[in-house]
């Protein structure tokens, strides 16, 4: 259970926060899966590092603004569990949204090789535990 998995988690999420899409590259695995969860958008798998680029460029495509803050990071095994606050803002609606939600973060040897975001926040805190 290496600790650096948890600082690894946190340079996406800074990451994100200066635009910087889809991450740092270095940390992804090459064969990186971005899970959407039933109920999204466009729910599924996107598999390798332009798929994934293209799945976390799309969340911010469709907002004007669009924010996330780690509220909570809780490692199990190879696996970070996320709970996350988000503030958006519609690019062309002007509507403003925010809520929170969670992601769980696959690691292994250094990389990010799965990414599943969740609609409640408790879900990937769940889903880690399950897998266990």
């Amino acid at each position: 259970m290496p600790p650096e998995n948890l600082d690894i988690v946190r340079k996406f999420y800074d990451s994100w926060a200066h635009s910087e899409l889809p991450g740092p590259r270095e940390l992804l695995d090459p064969k990186v899966e971005y899970v959407n969860p039933p109920g999204a958008i466009e729910p599924g798998i996107r598999r390798g590092i332009e798929a994934f680029n293209h799945a976390v460029e799309s969340v911010f495509d469709g907002w004007e603004s669009w924010q996330m803050e780690p509220e909570r990071l809780t490692q199990v095994g190879d696996q970070v569990a996320v709970v996350v606050r988000y503030r958006a803002r519609g690019r062309t609606s002007g509507v403003e949204v925010e809520g929170r939600e969670s992601a769980l973060f696959t690691l292994h040897d250094g990389k990010l090789v799965r990414y599943e975001w969740f609609h409640g926040p408790d879900d990937a805190h769940d889903a880690a535990r399950r897998e266990e």
